[in-house]
This record gives C-alpha cells, sequence and structure tokens, in this order.
C-alpha cells in the first residue's frame, strides 16, 4: 500500500458563488458540474485498498454548493478511516447546519473533522465571524493562530471541540487561465520546466482526487473540462496536449503506479499552460447573481 504523507485534496464541484480574479481552479467563470459521493463511493473503496491517506481535504468550488456534501464527508471518513477538513469561502455557514454533528468526527490518530475557511475579502470578516458563531454550539473560543505556511488567520472551537479555522487569503497569483490582447480567454504558453518550478501546485505538493482519478494538481485535472464548457482559441496540436494526461485510476493501477508515483513530482506537456510569473495580487471578489444569499 502507498502511503501519501501529504495532504489529497478531493475536488468535488466546479460551482462557486464568488469570482475571485484568477482562481487556479477556473471558479471565477461559469464552471458547471458537481460529484455524487453515490457515484464514485465505490471506486473510493477500491482506492482505499491501494493508498493510505494521512490527510484530506473537500473542496471546490465551493464545497458547501454540493449538495451531497455531508455524504463525502460521512463517506471519506469511513472509506480512509481519516479526518477530512473541509475547505470553503465561509459565505454559506447558515445553508448547512446538518454539516454540525459530523465534525465530531474522530479518526484513529485522534484528529477531529473541521472546517477551513479561505477568506478572500476582509471587509467580510466580522460577518464571517458572527456566522460561525452561529454555527457552533455553547460559548465559542477565538484565537489568533498562524499556521505552518505562515498564513495569518484564527481558530473558533466550541464546548464541543468542534473547530472552524479562518485563514486570509486575498491574495491571487496567475492561475493557467489569462486574458490576451484580444480580451479572449486562453492559457499561457511557458517553458514547462520554468512553469513547474515557479507552480504553487508542486510547491505544496497539492495532489488531486477528481472523479474517482488521481492527477498531480488542479489545471490538468481541469483544464480540459473547462476547455469543453468553454472552448478556448488553442494553438494546432495544443487540445491534443491539453487532454493527453494520464492520471492514476484503479483499473490502471497495477502497470502505471511505479511510474506514477516515480514522476509525480516532475513537470508534464501540460505544465506549459502555466505561468512562469507567479507575482501575487489583491483579489477582489464578489457574489454571482445566482447566488444572492
Amino acid at each position: 500500500m502507498h502511503v501519501i504523507p501529504n495532504k489529497v485534496d478531493f475536488y468535488i464541484t466546479n460551482v462557486c458563488n464568488l469570482t475571485c480574479d484568477n482562481c487556479n481552479r477556473f471558479n471565477n467563470y461559469k464552471f458547471t458540474g458537481w460529484q455524487r459521493w453515490s457515484d464514485y463511493a465505490d471506486v473510493y473503496k477500491q482506492w482505499s485498498k491501494q493508498v493510505k491517506l494521512t490527510a484530506i481535504t473537500i473542496m471546490g468550488g465551493e464545497p458547501f454548493l454540493n449538495p451531497t456534501l455531508v455524504d463525502w464527508v460521512q463517506g471519506l471518513n469511513k472509506t480512509f478511516n481519516t479526518s477530512v477538513q473541509i475547505l470553503t469561502n465561509g459565505t454559506r455557514f447558515k445553508h448547512m447546519p446538518e454539516l454540525y454533528p459530523l465534525l465530531k468526527y474522530v479518526d484513529s490518530n485522534g484528529v477531529m473533522n473541521h472546517i477551513g475557511v479561505s477568506l478572500h475579502n476582509l471587509e467580510e470578516l466580522e460577518t464571517l465571524k458572527q456566522d460561525i458563531c452561529n454555527f457552533l454550539q455553547g460559548p465559542v473560543k477565538e484565537t489568533s493562530i498562524t499556521d505552518s505556511d505562515n498564513w495569518d488567520g484564527w481558530s473558533f472551537v466550541d464546548v464541543n471541540g468542534v473547530t472552524v479555522r479562518v485563514f486570509i487569503k486575498d491574495e491571487f497569483g496567475p492561475s493557467a487561465l489569462r486574458v490576451d490582447y484580444r480580451k479572449q480567454l486562453t492559457i499561457h504558453r511557458s517553458d514547462p520546466n520554468l512553469a513547474h518550478q515557479a507552480c504553487g501546485f508542486v510547491k505544496w505538493k497539492s495532489y488531486h482526487f477528481v472523479k474517482g482519478k488521481l492527477y498531480k494538481c488542479a489545471p490538468v485535472a481541469l483544464l480540459p473540462e473547462f476547455d469543453r464548457q468553454h472552448p478556448l482559441p488553442l494553438w494546432p496540436g495544443e487540445r491534443e496536449i491539453l487532454g493527453s494526461y494520464k492520471p492514476l485510476t484503479v483499473e490502471n493501477y497495477d502497470e502505471y503506479s511505479k511510474q506514477f508515483w516515480e514522476t509525480l513530482d516532475d513537470p508534464v506537456p501540460q505544465c506549459q499552460f502555466c505561468p512562469v510569473h507567479v507575482t501575487v495580487q489583491k483579489i477582489f471578489p464578489i457574489r454571482k447573481r445566482s447566488f444572492n444569499d
């Protein structure tokens, strides 16, 4: 069994209610589609016989907009015997009270499920704090924290030990999508080795499970799907490269896993579609009109 020592992201929805500039999973655009846990439960049960996950994050898009989020949390807890973090933008706590009981789950290592909030707009901090306190139960203890990656934030813990952690993420580097001189949405055309060296997904080893398949990063998984929904003005041969990445699956595990694990942190041809220069900039997210609540 292969042990993955770092966090693995389970990406369960393209849908988001915010328009964050340079979202590196392209959820600031009209990117549709979400996954039901029941459609992939058997696949992940097979995965649990092949890999041991030490840290799981459920994310999107905005995971609170996936109507089967509760099923995902329960399913991943049971399947991998591991606690999960649900990573949200923090705008929809009042819509998910049924999530609260699941946050009391403690895995075999004594780690509880918890919610992580990526706060994209500091002007919403006080509203967020109130929503968190309304979501939690009894007296809530608030403390300031800095995580291992030097991101500042706050921890909120209630009488049951249920925890919500908030970190400020109001600056983004450029994503794989860019607007060209014709004001058309397109991709970068970079030296793949330089883009790989500059990549945040590489730095954080941000591996992604999407629809039961394991990818080295989000762009290789999501760019082809985005291109199907919103065809990009690609040069000859680029679409073939875009769709040629080979994820690890339960079906190809026996013949492909050795090569996959050995080369997982190496550049791939699809790196050419990502930026080389990753200077971060302040983002100014707004709510999409279809999510006014």
